[in-house]
């Protein structure tokens, strides 16, 4: 199960560029198993080396390991019900989980924030505006929870740690939102809407504007973060988001996921959320999907937000899709999804140098995955070190997913040729995923300079069949979701990377692939 060095390769960031000098040995992992099975398990590492992973299969299922993720238990179950779930850690090392499943109060689609100070041993309810509702406690719904905590001032105690759960609703426009503790989690704030208090700045309001015109309606949460202490912008609560555009959304709201989810966004407030300014990070076109389904998002040390995000960039979207329908898209590599890179240096402000259209959005990503490496990329993940350097993991098939002329993936275009399972007799054999992992540490290059070192951890498939984007809109027998909709990874103190994946295939169980050499991005304090 260790990655073996000869399957890494060694590429440069963009597309059609040479690359330029490694700096790096290639990362070595090692797998491990955690738990039962459990799709889009998450994963969280606190100041101690500690691990948590968490599925929402079966209840907020949670495991930790204190040997760098060698051998995992069980700890108690915050919650017997359990939705989309995610997980947070605070600099006093208090574990926080989010989950979607409204068993705290009486309104459906509600998320709650549970917080441990004994590792999991047991777990207190943070509770909302109303006692009725659970934490997020909104009247439209809520989809798609994350969580994040961090003490801002080291010599306050862990019960004035500030912690932020931050989704998108279910039953309105699919707006950003978030509810806020400033008691360590014991209590939350009523739903606050990202976009609809700016910063009383020209270029703030006109962010705004700009920022509600593409994701009104069709939106998909990537995360929230906030800028530790001793850093530029500490106390900087970041969310992101993915989102479609103004014309897409006469079409209809995001339940479907018919879109192509094309713009990547991030808000962020400097006075504990009671203003924000947004800014677009990148807009890769109309007709190119980052939704499969979700983008990974992270921090760096400094507070610096990075993107990481799998997508058909370089595809003409009617072209593609003809192929797919006529069976020849194989021969086609620029149909392909790969995987991309965007972040800020400067706190969210501009994104890999500016350039792009939106002021401060990013005019070309980094590409991760090398050029010879053909495919579909699906499920990116990101942890983040020193600034500039930056993990990403991924799942990757070697054929090209059919796609629609949206540039979206077709349902069941993994799933093999039909038309027993509903597919065109065209479509090609059933898709064999493995798990990859890549590295960079040298962003701070630029697109066209920044190289990475990329390998493939799993020999044996963790997958086969189809990986559908459309949420619950995914419909059997072609349409797969097994998975679930992400893979997630962390660092530990030393900068090491953790990797959890779910396993359906041979050994039917969540896994941690954990890095045992290479480059570690984190140095010492």
């Amino acid at each position: 199960m260790l990655a073996a060095a000869g399957i890494g390769s060694v590429v440069a960031a963009a597309v059609g560029l040479s690359p330029a000098a490694l700096a790096t040995a290639l990362p070595g992992y090692k797998v491990a198993n955690v738990g039962a099975y459990g799709g889009e398990p998450s994963i969280v590492s606190d100041s101690l080396g500690q691990l948590y992973v968490t599925t929402p299969q079966g209840g907020t299922i949670t495991y930790t390991s204190t040997n760098g993720g060698s051998t995992w238990r069980q700890v108690t179950t915050a919650d017997p019900n359990s939705g989309d779930d995610c997980l947070a850690t605070d600099q006093a090392n208090s574990v926080y989980l989010c989950n979607l499943a409204g068993s705290e109060g009486v309104a459906p689609l509600q998320a709650d924030v549970w917080k441990s100070i004994n590792h999991g041993t047991s777990w207190t309810h943070g509770e909302g505006a109303l006692p009725q509702c659970g934490t997020s406690c909104s009247p439209f719904g809520v989809d798609r929870d994350w969580v994040a905590a961090s003490i801002l001032t080291p010599a306050i105690p862990n019960t004035q740690a500030e912690v932020v759960l931050m989704y998108h609703d279910f039953y309105g426009p699919s707006q950003i939102w978030v509810n806020i503790s400033h008691d360590g989690g014991a209590s939350f704030g009523p739903p606050q809407e990202v976009l609809a208090s700016p910063a009383v700045t020209p270029g703030a309001v006109a962010g705004t504007l700009v920022a509600q015109g593409y994701t009104f309606c069709n939106t998909v949460p990537a995360g929230v973060g906030i800028a530790p202490p001793g850093t530029p912008h500490a106390g900087r609560i970041f969310v992101a988001w993915i989102a479609a555009d103004l014309a897409q959304n006469a079409s209809g709201c995001n339940v479907s996921m018919l879109q192509s989810f094309h713009t990547l966004w991030v808000s962020y407030s400097d006075d504990n959320g009671l203003t924000w300014t947004p800014q677009q990070a990148f807009d890769a076109g109309f007709g190119h999907d980052s939704s499969t389904p979700f983008v990974g998002f992270t921090l760096d040390r400094a507070g610096n937000p990075y993107l990481g995000f799998t997508i058909n960039l370089n595809s003409n979207p009617a072209t593609c899709s003809a192929e797919s329908t006529a069976g020849t898209v194989q021969s086609d590599t620029s149909c392909e999804y790969d995987t991309y890179v965007v972040w800020s240096s400067d706190g969210g402000a501009t994104w890999d140098g500016g350039g792009g259209l939106v002021p401060g959005s990013a005019a070309s990503a980094y590409r991760v995955n090398p050029v010879s490496e053909r495919g579909t990329h699906f499920f990116p993940a990101i942890a983040a070190g020193d600034p500039g350097k930056v993990d990403v993991a991924y799942l990757r098939t070697s054929t090209i997913l059919p796609t629609d002329p949206f540039g979206k993936a077709d349902p069941g275009g993994c799933a093999g040729p039909g038309p027993a399972n509903g597919n065109p007799t065209s479509y090609p054999p059933a898709c064999s995923w493995n798990l990859y992992a890549a590295q960079s540490l040298n962003l701070s290059l630029g697109p066209s300079r920044a190289t990475w070192a990329t390998s493939q951890i799993t020999t044996t498939p963790m997958h086969v069949g189809d990986i559908c984007n459309l949420g619950i809109f995914c419909l059997a027998p072609s349409s797969n979701r097994n998975l679930l909709d992400f893979i997630m990874e962390t660092l530990d103190p030393k900068g090491c990377a953790h990797i959890v994946y779910a396993d359906d295939n041979t050994v039917n169980m969540i896994r941690a692939a954990n890095q045992t050499s290479g480059a570690c991005i984190l140095t010492k304090k």
